[in-house]
């Protein structure tokens, strides 16, 4: 029996396994459905090429000067080249959450999904894409925004489309392929302008957005959660 399952080891994954370590809950285990180094979008599908988010923010170091990024960019690259960065590029930034699973070697678990969260006796039964059925008291879902119920494609898109003329943002898109082609990019959210970006870099022709909001968003809701 577990005390806790952590279900996710990108940023948030490893910020909650290492927080209940280090307040002495030791009994833990983390999985996470991706190969390791491809935990989360980063290097996956995340189109943009550099984090939003200004560099020097302390993200999942837990209050630990020297697992700051900052503190692991200049032991890595120097303190110049930290003075230089402008952005922290999206594959440095992945190598930087790997060396943290690493150097605060967490009970993690590549290549294994959770398929299925059941209530039981006291506790939760989890069961695996490998057959195993863990049970663990309580369970921390870690799984992203598209962990938050799937992918979602509106029902007027027909599903005939896939995958030779359609793609959700969150699915692996060869761009190469839309080379002097037409385009249309559905929403206008970050993903949205990231792929519109991504398939005029790779040589689309044209990109339409079509939004139905009236006026593009100008607040950005988790700026707060940056702070």
């Amino acid at each position: 029996m577990l005390d806790v399952l952590v279900i996710g080891a990108g940023m948030c994954g490893i910020a909650a396994a290492a927080a209940l370590i280090f307040k002495g809950v030791r009994n833990v285990a983390v999985v996470d459905a991706s190969t390791d180094g491809h935990e989360g979008p980063w290097v996956t599908y995340a189109r943009m090429e550099t984090l939003r988010s200004p560099k020097h923010l302390p993200g999942p170091a837990l209050g630990i000067p020297s697992l700051t990024f900052q503190a692991w960019y200049e032991a890595t690259c120097g303190g110049a080249a930290w003075e230089a960065l402008y952005k922290i590029p999206n594959a440095v930034w992945q190598d930087y959450l790997s060396w943290l699973k690493r150097v605060l070697a967490l009970p993690l678990e590549n290549d294994v999904a959770a398929l299925q969260l059941l209530p039981a006796d006291g506790h939760v039964a989890v069961t695996l894409s490998d057959g195993r059925l863990l049970r663990a008291r309580r369970v921390v879902v870690a799984t992203g925004r598209c962990g938050t119920g799937g992918l979602f494609v509106p029902e007027t898109v027909a599903a005939e489309l896939w995958p030779d003329l359609a793609a959700h943002t969150a699915e692996p898109i060869d761009f190469a392929r839309l080379r002097g082609g037409r385009v249309a990019v559905i929403g206008g959210g970050a993903s949205a302008w990231d792929n519109a970006a991504t398939a005029l870099e790779a040589g689309a022709a044209t990109v339409a957005m079509y939004v139905r909001r009236p006026v593009l968003p100008q607040v950005n809701k988790g700026r707060a959660a940056c702070r």
